[in-house]
């Protein structure tokens, strides 16, 4: 079974549609990221570029995902 967080971001890669996700980051703390940053789409997270860096991202770290307009398609956060 395809990961849920993994099925959004392909729908939103074939889609072209821009969205913003929020994720843990170590330390501690989280930052945030656009769907453009994104070069791979992979079984377990996303490869991120920005600032010249490369990054992976596990997709168990991912806490929100909003498309640009606003619409939230996915939300970890413990209220």
């Amino acid at each position: 079974m395809t990961n849920p967080v993994r099925q959004i971001f392909n729908r939103l890669k074939w889609t072209g549609q821009r969205a913003y996700f929020w994720y843990l980051n170590r330390p501690g703390g989280e930052e945030v990221a656009s769907t453009d940053d994104v070069v791979e789409v992979g079984a377990n997270g996303v490869v991120v570029a920005r600032g010249g860096k490369m990054s992976y991202i596990p997709y168990h770290r991912i806490v929100e995902i909003r498309l640009e307009t606003g619409e939230v398609l996915l939300d970890r956060r413990k209220n």
